[in-house]
């Protein structure tokens, strides 16, 4: 990723958002697909250099996301379901179901990669980047394409619902609506923000800040274990415990 920032890749999103206003003026009323669609065709490009496989990821990233939810399979609210044999256990019957497309979409990722690689034809992603220092790395194919697989999954939805929570903040502040446009107007004239208008685009930077901190993208926050027993409120939280913080209950 830091690699990333010395290359070509700025130009993705600008592609991406032209395609995205678009759709945007014949369906607003699909905005929220059209922003998921939108977000999972950038970091399929960033990943492996072609937007072909932002369908499927979606996919891949919702069917995680069920898995890991404390709403999702039941052993994440009753833990001693997890020492079920697996040939009891429909989670685990899922889990491995799961894991086996997700890997088997990786690799497939990562192998029409691989083919333009060895032309010398790579479109600029983090795939190519790979292939650059496996050698070097002695990285192996599987874990390079987890590398570059859960960095897509971490982007495809989360970046999605900071835009969302962007349209919302302009309906309830449409003042500030104007004062981005004024702003954009006045640097970009009539085309679209770029990489190279962030420095002259303070109230933009701002905006998206706010946005970040008023509504991040996962309320729950990262989940952490409890590192000797709490009692917090009247409640026991014993060593060990999972901890999802809400993070949206405790931002003003």
């Amino acid at each position: 990723m830091t690699t990333s920032a010395r290359l070509s890749q700025h130009h993705y999103p600008v592609i991406e958002t032209k395609r995205l206003l678009y759709k945007l003026l014949f369906r607003p009323e699909s905005y929220r697909d059209l922003l998921e669609e939108h977000t999972s065709r950038n970091i399929s490009r960033l990943a492996w250099g072609s937007p072909d496989g932002a369908t499927k990821l979606r996919e891949v990233t919702m069917a995680l996301l069920r898995v890991i939810s404390p709403a999702g399979a039941l052993p994440n609210i009753i833990s001693p379901l997890a020492y079920l044999p697996t040939f009891l256990s429909p989670w685990k019957r899922y889990e491995i179901r799961r894991y086996q497309e997700e890997r088997k979409f990786f690799l497939s990722q990562q192998a029409k990669v691989r083919e333009n690689w060895l032309k010398g034809k790579a479109k600029p992603c983090y795939t190519q980047m790979f292939f650059d220092s496996q050698e070097k790395t002695k990285t192996s194919d599987l874990e390079g394409a987890y590398q570059v697989g859960m960095m897509a999954i971490a982007g495809a939805l989360t970046i999605a619902s900071p835009l969302m929570s962007f349209v919302l903040a302009m309906v309830l502040n449409p003042e500030w609506l104007a004062k981005l446009q004024d702003e954009i107007d006045t640097v970009c004239g009539d085309r679209p923000p770029e990489m190279k208008d962030i420095e002259s685009l303070p109230t933009l930077r701002s905006v998206v800040k706010e946005v970040i901190r008023w509504r991040p993208p996962v309320p729950t926050g990262i989940p952490h274990a409890s590192t000797k027993d709490h009692v917090y409120n009247g409640y026991f939280i014993p060593a060990g415990s999972t901890i999802h913080a809400m993070e949206w209950q405790v931002i003003i």
